[in-house]
C-alpha cells in the first residue's frame, strides 16, 4: 500500500477509536456545543456597540475557538501522551507503518474532529440563535479556522513532549489551557480586563483566534487581523519547532 493510502486508513482506525470512546466524544466534542447552549441560554445579552446585533453574535465564534483549543490542543496533547506511556507509540515502530504516517494521520484525525465540531456549533448558532457569520467575512472565518488548529495541534504535539505519564495528561493539559481560556474571554465576550492583563493574554493564543473568528461574525466596522495572525503564527512554529526537537517515541522510564 501506498504511504498515502496506509495514512488515510490510519486516520479512519483513529477516527473509529475516538468515536467508540465515550469519555473522548463528551469532552472535546460535546462540550463546545453544550456549552454554548448552556451559556447562551442563560445569560442576557446586549447589542454589539454601534449595531441592532445581540452579542451572541460574539460569543458563538468566542466558542469555537475554545472547541479548537479543546479538540486540538487538549485531545491531541493528552491522547499522545497516554499512547507514549501505555507503549503504543513504541510499538509503532516496530510495525510495517511508519512513524511518521502514524503521526500524520493522528493530526488528519484530530483536524477531522475540530473542524467538525466547529460546523456543529456553527449550525446551532444559526439554529438556536438565529446567528450566521457575515457573508463577506467568509474566507477571514476559514483561515482563521484553519490557521488555529494548526497553532493548537502544535502546540499540543509539543505539550505532550512534557507529560510523563498517562496519570498527569488531564491535569497537565486542563492547567495549561483552562485558566488561559477564561480570561481570555471565551465565555463572556463581554468581560472587561485591566489593560494590562489584556494586553498579556492577546499574545496567548486563545484570545487571537477568538477575535478573528470574532470579526467573521461582527458586523460592526473593524480592522484586518493582522498582528492576531502574526501571533498564532509565531505560536504554530514554536509549537512545531518543539515538537521536532523533543517529541518521543518511547515511555518515560519512572
Amino acid at each position: 500500500m501506498s504511504e498515502l493510502r496506509l495514512a488515510g486508513y490510519q486516520t479512519w482506525l483513529e477516527q473509529r477509536s475516538f468515536w467508540r470512546n465515550a469519555e473522548y466524544v463528551g469532552f472535546t466534542f460535546a462540550l463546545p456545543p453544550l456549552l454554548l447552549v448552556i451559556i447562551g441560554s442563560t445569560k442576557q445579552w446586549g447589542a454589539i456597540p454601534g449595531t441592532h446585533v445581540s452579542e451572541i453574535a460574539l460569543f458563538i465564534p468566542s466558542i469555537l475557538a475554545f472547541g479548537v483549543a479543546v479538540a486540538a490542543f487538549s485531545n491531541l496533547a493528552t491522547r499522545i501522551a497516554i499512547l507514549r506511556s501505555d507503549g503504543v507509540l513504541k510499538r509503532i515502530r516496530t510495525t510495517p507503518l511508519r512513524p511518521a504516517t502514524y503521526l500524520v494521520a493522528q493530526l488528519v484525525s484530530t483536524v477531522l474532529t475540530t473542524l467538525l465540531v466547529a460546523v456543529v456549533t456553527m449550525l446551532l448558532g444559526l439554529v438556536i440563535y438565529g446567528v450566521t457569520p457575515q457573508a463577506g467575512s467568509a474566507a477571514l472565518l476559514i483561515l482563521g479556522l484553519l490557521i488555529g488548529v494548526t497553532c493548537f495541534a502544535a502546540l499540543g504535539l509539543a505539550l505532550s513532549t512534557a507529560i510523563r505519564n498517562a496519570d498527569v495528561a488531564s491535569p497537565i493539559v486542563n492547567v495549561t489551557y483552562l485558566p488561559i481560556a477564561i480570561v481570555s474571554g471565551v465565555f463572556d465576550p463581554t468581560m472587561t480586563l485591566p489593560g494590562w492583563l489584556s494586553k498579556f493574554v492577546g499574545y496567548l493564543p486563545i484570545k487571537p483566534l477568538a477575535v478573528i473568528l470574532e470579526d467573521g461574525y461582527n458586523p460592526a466596522p473593524h480592522g484586518f487581523p493582522g498582528t492576531d495572525l502574526i501571533v498564532l503564527a509565531v505560536w504554530s512554529a514554536a509549537g512545531i519547532a518543539i515538537a521536532f526537537r523533543w517529541f518521543r517515541w518511547q515511555p518515560v522510564a519512572s
